[in-house]
């Protein structure tokens, strides 16, 4: 049972690197930005809050259960976007990780300032060890039902001739929908915790 897990995600190294490089150039960006540029940065964030400010009311002004539910289907929706939407020549996908990536940076950069890095890393990493590796693999999905048809003709399940270019497809979106299924698990775990858990966390740390 423990050895088909990582087979599942074998097809998927290459590209699960690469949306976790774009992930991580756009924090790099953020933290640079939120450095270099404060003022552009302020008014974008001024966008971003009021926007987490209907998504938190939504979650936190209901029963602790709706809130999850919630939480869920807002990462739900995110996750199945980046995804199929990389149909279209991976586009999405990049686009997304570069700019949760940058989100993050920016988020991070403007706390640890008011705060402090541990606030910032506790309002993070408990939702986030297991929300951030689903949307890495969302992303590789994304980049590979986008790529592979380009860049890896041969040992792409799309290539031709096939006797049933259908067939390709078919097993392509049968894979990647069993590692949806899994990610979709991971992201409903990670919204119990955000709700439930991580403000407590952050309350230890912030006065």
């Amino acid at each position: 049972m423990y050895a088909t897990r990582p087979k599942l995600l074998t097809p998927y190294r290459g590209y699960l690197a690469a949306a976790t490089l774009l992930f991580v150039a756009g924090i790099l960006l953020g933290v640079v930005a939120a450095i270099y540029y404060p003022e552009v940065i302020q008014q974008a964030m001024s966008l971003l809050e009021e926007q987490l400010r209907r998504l938190g009311e939504d979650i936190f002004q209901n029963q602790l259960g709706q809130g999850i539910w919630i939480l869920f289907l807002h990462n739900l929706r995110a996750l199945a976007l980046i995804a199929l939407l990389g149909l279209v020549l991976g586009i999405y996908p990049i686009f997304a990780m570069l700019l949760n990536g940058l989100i993050i940076g920016v988020v991070g950069a403007v706390t640890t300032s008011a705060t402090s890095l541990p606030a910032f890393l506790a309002g993070i990493i408990p939702h986030g060890i297991l929300e951030i590796p689903a949307i890495l693999i969302g992303a590789a999905i994304g980049l590979r039902l986008g790529l592979a048809p380009l860049f890896k003709r041969r040992s792409s399940p799309f290539a031709t001739p096939k006797p049933n270019s259908w067939q390709g497809y078919r097993e392509e979106l049968a894979m990647a929908f069993r590692l949806l299924i899994v990610c979709a698990g991971l992201l409903l775990v990670a919204a119990g915790i955000e709700v439930a858990i991580t403000p407590r966390i952050m309350a230890l740390f912030i006065s």
